[in-house]
């Protein structure tokens, strides 16, 4: 447990005031994901469809590339694929990507954090505010992050083993006081296999050179904007792969957490 434990979000955000919640809205935009978590569980790791397919469904988001070659980061609508070295550099268009999820980002939520908080502490109030738990939610920190521990996956060869075989050779880093962005979703708990029920983030440094799938974080201080959306449009891939696979095996909630976690 970090020390700075203790210092709840409520302590931090003391000046903001606590009426402002997430909510749903008459005229929700569309989280579109291409392909399922519980097929990239299962080994299903050739992309389908390509980065510039995907901006065109949002300009904010996250997920992987062929062959597992990667994470991605998409900001104001620009993919950037995080290497096993966990170095940045922008995606290619012509780039394909077995698994992603983006959303046209309009924040209805935007408050300041000015005292250390930690992960737990971060996504439990995240938790408590969400009005509409059963809604997907985008999340977006930006400011200085006092530590963060993340992971870079790196490319895999035929055939693909599952993804909790994956991560045992994973690249992890660590950065303390750091000034960049961490964003992502938070599935409600219905959606395992889907996506990760709770939060999936992904960080990418503020100069746009490093980053990776977030482990570990305590923030320091900056900018949190919040958005949801009651719409929900999955592309999902017309491959063999994807047809053979065992997606009810890959939708185990634990072994998606332990895969995402470790």
């Amino acid at each position: 447990m970090h020390p700075d434990r203790e210092l709840t979000f409520a302590t931090a955000l003391a000046s903001h005031h606590r009426k402002q919640h997430f909510s749903p809205d008459e005229h929700a935009h569309e989280y579109y994901q291409t392909s399922l978590l519980s097929a990239i569980m299962q080994g299903v790791y050739d992309g389908t469809v390509s980065i510039g397919q995907l901006l065109k469904h949002g300009d904010f988001g996250l997920g992987t590339f062929n062959a597992l070659d990667g994470e991605m980061v998409v900001l104001d609508g620009v993919a950037y694929r995080l290497d096993g070295e966990g170095k940045a550099s922008v995606s290619s268009d012509s780039a394909l990507t077995p698994y992603a999820a983006v959303i046209n980002f309009e924040p209805t939520v935007s408050l300041p954090l000015g005292a250390p908080v930690d992960k737990e502490a971060f996504e439990d109030e995240l938790d408590a505010m969400a009005e509409a738990k059963n809604l997907f939610y985008a999340v977006r920190f930006t400011g200085l992050i006092k530590y963060i521990k993340y992971r870079n996956v790196l490319r895999q060869d035929r055939p693909y083993k599952p993804l909790l075989e994956v991560v045992k050779t994973q690249a992890e880093f660590e950065l303390g006081y750091v000034t960049g962005t961490i964003l992502g979703f938070r599935c409600p708990d219905y959606a395992v296999g889907i996506g990760v029920p709770g939060y999936h983030l992904h960080f990418i440094s503020e100069d746009r050179t490093k980053g990776g799938h977030v482990l570990d974080y305590v923030l320091s201080h900056g900018q949190i904007k919040i958005d949801h959306t009651s719409s929900l449009y999955l592309e999902l891939p017309e491959t063999q792969d994807f047809s053979d696979a065992n997606l009810s095996a890959g939708a185990s909630t634990d072994s998606i957490l332990k895969a995402e976690s470790n």
